[in-house]
């Protein structure tokens, strides 16, 4: 069993041991030396004289090489997991003794979904600017299912997610409630029929995001609500690119009342009432307990919750 305490009695400083643990942990993820390297901007030769350095401190092989390639022992992998706490630690101390300071900098990561991304955090992302000018944020958007996954792996600080998961062993807190309504551009047929037939909707053109996406889950619904349908479509794989095709008066479309309001303000849209019941979803955040007290994420969920 390795024991992680040894490491404390090397003569070398701190530094120059986190400095190692994170050269293992890149060449764990990017699954290459030079890689590894290039992407901490160090030489080959001193990525393995890290790694090295480690195995012999540790007393145990942590990689077993085979050509150009490598295999990962079982200390390896202990060492892995523990690598990224103590990572993670370090940088959550700095930032305790700069918030000490009323200083918030650094890097804050966040994974959020489609409708999440791209509709409801550029305006809180612009107030936690005004706030925290130093503080650097990154957002990666993708599916809810991804953003549990960057969640877990330590890529993503914080994830936002629409709808519920079984996220287990991860902290889930509710921010905000969405409405996903069906509509159509001003100019649409069926903009101007009050009220229009359910067979109106099944002979329509529908643009729709892909299987697996929050919002066409509600699309599904809505279609089997009025009759089982199976109408003509257009998939797209952004919230954006339905609304821009609607707004083309390619079809109709279900989508979150967030990502559309402007265009119902202005006129360009109009919500289509149908006749069932309203679908409603919540937004949340996700994160890992080694992750809920770091005060990047404390401000940003701060500034959530007032929202």
């Amino acid at each position: 069993m390795i024991k992680l305490i040894s490491i404390t009695n090397r003569s070398e400083d701190t530094t120059m041991l986190l400095e190692e643990l994170k050269t293992f942990v890149a060449v764990i993820e990017k699954k290459n030396f030079t890689k590894a390297g290039e992407s901490l901007h160090i030489s080959q030769p001193t990525v393995s004289l890290h790694i090295k350095h480690l195995e012999e401190e540790l007393q145990a092989s942590l990689l077993i090489r085979a050509n150009k390639t490598f295999h990962i022992t079982p200390a390896g992998e202990f060492l892995y997991e523990r690598a990224i706490q103590l990572l993670h630690l370090s940088e959550q101390t700095k930032e305790e003794i700069l918030w000490q300071h009323k200083k918030v900098s650094g890097s804050l990561r966040i994974a959020a979904s489609y409708t999440i991304g791209e509709s409801v955090l550029p305006e809180i992302l612009t107030k936690l600017h005004r706030k925290y000018p130093d503080l650097h944020v990154e957002v990666a958007i993708v599916n809810t299912e991804d953003v549990e996954v960057a969640v877990r792996e330590f890529r993503a600080d914080i994830g936002c997610i629409e709808g519920s998961v079984q996220a287990k062993g991860l902290i889930i807190q509710p921010f905000m409630e969405d409405e996903l309504i069906l509509v159509a551009a001003s100019g649409h047929p069926l903009a101007s029929i009050h009220p229009f037939k359910g067979t109106d909707l099944q002979t329509s053109h529908w643009v729709m995001r892909e299987v697996g996406s929050g919002t066409r889950e509600y699309t599904d619904y809505l279609l089997q609500s009025i009759g089982h349908i199976k109408p003509s479509k257009t998939v797209i794989g952004s919230n954006e690119g339905v609304k821009k095709a609607v707004l083309c008066e390619l079809g109709i479309a279900a989508v979150s009342v967030h990502t559309v309001k402007a265009e119902l303000d202005s006129g360009q849209l109009v919500q289509l009432k149908v006749h069932t019941l309203p679908k409603k979803r919540t937004f949340s955040t996700l994160c890992s307990p080694l992750m809920a007290e770091k005060k990047h994420v404390t401000v940003f969920l701060k500034e959530l919750q007032s929202e």
